[in-house]
């Protein structure tokens, strides 16, 4: 209750108060323990949010002690206050400075880590003497200290630590006889010098590293090896010397040495062809050890790192394809990614025990591992023609397990399998039948679709396949967009085949689409169907019956081996788990760096968005008679059609520049509704200046843009008409990391809002930013 926090801050204040007394206490002082509790009190309450700054002296006071203890929690309290009162931070340096010339080298460590944590500008010179000092201890403790001190004062004051050549003496050091020094100065340096290009690897250097990486920290190695991958040997037998002490790293038990080492490994042979395929294959069993080994989530880093050396040497797990097959116990994300390596590495000489284990885990519990098993059979069949047949008899035994899902599943790839084979139908149509006269298909959308198109394809040697359809447009209302498409083209494909008994069929479905349908994009396809059949059959017929050749020896790749092997450069980090340059989710780098410069809307005045309402289907144009008799079409083209018109152009123009305020912004979006959406993947990922720059030259102006939210940037737009008072505004979202641009568009006019979008799409269209 509100009651209850007005009277917290007294309370609060109160024990501050008590809190200091207690400091104060001499009989407490006297007492050790006692005195520690109320020292571990205070950094209690300074964890819970409390403002005990005003303890700042007795606190001071109480690092003079021994208990080392108490000393930490007292140099914790110091650093956490101390860039908030930099005045009274002068009082605990001469503390400091004392305990950093103490006997006790964890004293020394301590103190010199507590000053250099203070990070407070006007105390450098007294930090400067001690981490100098540091750098030069008998203890290794402190000179690992002092040295991570150096980039933190590097960060208070740049100009200090160059004036001053720390980073000469860290260099120095790399030859230090403790390996915790030496990895310390490694990273200090590599941050340090990072506007140079990171530490300067002479061969003296490499090599020491090299010599001793085994005797640095499992992490430390890891930071050492992603330096040394910018070294140059300076020949091949040198480059041999550093692969034999590499050797033992590939079976450290840590996953993250085991890919460093991995990385160097391909990193010193990427020129040497001759012991390419050597070297892949002397990582090849670390890595299966580390997959089956190691953690589910540690097991998903190994199979992204290994599925990004398949783009390199495909068979490289040829023959451990075992090893990749799915355990009960395992997580979904683990099954999908070893399908995808099965899938990938799949050859002649395991193709039949590879898809044997996948038939079995077509009826797994779980309905996504088994469809994504049926595509894998798919993708393997389509990738090696030797087991096509097996494949085929493989989909239809699962049709007779009368799961709906599974039946569908088959149902696409036995589609995907005859676009490639088309001389296999005979095989797959007898079974239709039997699919449409069950209810499996019912809520498979895309399953559907994928039997209408092989009615269409293959219709001329299906006695049934013309009342099928028959079947399906008599319920035209209710099949969803997707199936109403491919009713459309098998139709049509059909008409040149059977046309006395299909005729009717596509003249009723024709008649629907264009004048009743809802959906743009089969308007539109019905449309260009009926005017190319009304213009000429015979150029319809090559158009629309011409089947793609796909050579014998495609394969149907879900990646680009180009698109992946920069990621090579950033072998053994999180680029090669998101399938992306660390740039893309680490920072947003330039040109998203320069988002929200100004262009913001007052406190209080950014309208919020809207849930988006359904989109009106858009108006179908008048149409004018034109029979297909007349045009010399004869019965193929007597449909009873009507030939609808081209689509109207926008009735209005737009200003060179709006003029509108950003309140009267505010009002039109809070006060309209929106009246049109798009959403589109994006080909490519403009930046924000070329954004503005490509909308201002069509007259859309930019409002206001924000910063990047989980990779989303919204950006509000405004534009005027010529002439006219009306306004249009759209909210632009720009989805950075996943390559979509989804935009809400309102108008003070609604009824022009849909041309307006229109204009938007075709100025992405002709940037090439989006497929219209």
């Amino acid at each position: 209750p509100p009651s209850c926090l007005l009277m917290a801050a007294p309370q609060k204040k109160s024990e501050v108060n008590e809190l200091r007394s207690l400091l104060r206490s001499a009989d407490l002082q006297r007492d050790t323990v006692k005195y520690r509790e109320v020292v571990q009190k205070v950094i209690m309450y300074m964890t819970l949010g409390v403002d005990v700054s005003p303890l700042f002296s007795e606190m001071i006071m109480a690092s003079a002690t021994d208990d080392m203890v108490q000393k930490k929690l007292v140099y914790l309290y110091l650093c956490n206050y101390a860039e908030s009162h930099s005045d009274l931070t002068l009082l605990a340096v001469n503390t400091l400075q004392k305990n950093s010339r103490d006997p006790n080298p964890i004293v020394r460590g301590l103190a010199l880590r507590s000053m250099c944590s203070l990070r407070v500008p006007n105390i450098l010179e007294y930090i400067l003497a001690p981490v100098q000092e540091g750098l030069r201890d008998k203890s290794a403790y402190v000179r690992k200290t002092a040295v991570m001190g150096c980039v933190k004062l590097h960060y208070i004051s740049e100009s200090t630590v160059q004036e001053c050549a720390l980073a000469d003496t860290m260099y120095g050091m790399i030859m230090d006889r403790d390996p915790l020094v030496v990895a310390n100065c490694v990273a200090a340096l590599e941050e340090i010098l990072a506007s140079e290009g990171g530490i300067v690897l002479s061969k003296e250097i490499a090599h020491s590293l090299f010599n001793r990486l085994r005797d640095f920290p499992d992490w430390s190695q890891c930071i050492v090896m992603g330096v040394l991958s910018r070294y140059v040997p300076s020949n091949e037998d040198e480059v041999y010397d550093i692969l034999n002490i590499l050797e033992d790293r590939l079976k450290h038990a840590n996953s993250a040495v085991v890919l460093g080492a991995t990385k160097l490994f391909l990193h010193f042979t990427r020129n040497m062809d001759d012991v390419r395929e050597d070297v892949l294959d002397r990582i090849k069993v670390p890595l299966i050890t580390l997959m089956t080994a190691s953690p589910h989530e540690t097991s998903l880093i190994i199979l992204q790192h290994i599925d990004l050396l398949l783009t390199r040497s495909p068979t490289l797990f040829s023959s451990e394809f075992k090893a990749f097959f799915c355990r009960y116990n395992e997580p979904a994300y683990i099954k999908a990614k070893k399908l995808h390596i099965i899938t990938a590495i799949a050859s002649l000489a395991n193709m039949e025990t590879i898809l044997e284990e996948l038939g079995s885990y077509v009826t797994d519990v779980d309905v996504t591992m088994a469809r994504k098993s049926i595509r894998c059979i798919g993708r393997i069949a389509a990738r090696i023609g030797a087991c096509v047949d097996h494949v085929i008899s493989m989909l239809l035994a699962f049709q007779e397990l009368d799961i709906p899902y599974v039946t569908a599943e088959s149902l696409c790839v036995l589609r995907d399998i005859l676009r490639k084979y088309p001389d296999r139908a005979p095989r797959v149509l007898p079974s239709l039948a039997g699919i449409m006269e069950s209810s499996a298909l019912d809520e498979e959308l895309e399953a559907k679709a994928a039997l209408v198109w092989i009615l269409g394809q293959f219709g001329d040697h299906l006695d049934d396949a013309p009342y099928i359809l028959e079947s399906l447009v008599e319920k035209i209302e209710e099949q969803a967009p997707v199936v109403r498409l491919q009713l459309l083209t098998s139709c049509v494909r059909l008409l040149f085949s059977r046309a006395p008994e299909i005729q009717r069929t596509l003249g009723r479905l024709l008649r629907y689409c264009v004048s009743e349908d809802p959906n743009n994009g089969v308007r539109d396809r019905a449309q260009f169907y009926y005017r190319l059949l009304q213009a000429s059959p015979d150029a319809a017929k090559t158009v629309i019956c011409s089947t793609p050749q796909i050579a014998p020896g495609a394969e149907f790749l879900e990646y680009s081996v180009a698109s992946k092997e920069h990621l090579f450069d950033e072998f053994n980090s999180l680029s090669v788990v998101y399938g992306q340059p660390s740039s893309a989710f680490i920072a947003q780098m330039p040109p998203y760096n320069a988002l929200g410069t100004g262009r913001q809307f007052p406190p209080g005045q950014r309208p919020e968005p809207r849930a988006p309402a359904p989109a009106a289907p858009a108006p179908v144009a008048p149409v004018a008679t034109a029979s297909a008799t007349a045009r010399g079409g004869a019965s193929l083209l007597d449909l009873d059609m009507m030939a609808p018109s081209a689509p109207p152009m926008p009735s209005f123009a737009l200003d060179a520049k709006s003029d509108l305020s950003p309140a009267d912004f505010e009002r039109i979006w809070v006060s309209g509704e929106i009246g049109a959406v798009i959403k589109e993947p994006l080909k490519r990922v403009p930046s924000i200046p070329e954004f503005e720059s490509l909308l201002s030259a069509q007259g859309v102006c930019m409002m206001a843009s924000g910063n990047p939210v989980h990779g989303v940037v919204r950006i509000f737009f405004h534009a005027k008409e010529k002439g006219s008072t009306t306004y249009h505004l759209i909210e632009c979202n720009l989805d950075v990391l996943n390559s979509i641009i989804a935009a809400n568009f309102k108008s003070s006019n609604p009824a022009h809002t849909p041309d307006f979008a229109a204009i938007f799409r075709k100025t992405l269209h002709a940037a090439r930013l989006i497929d219209m």
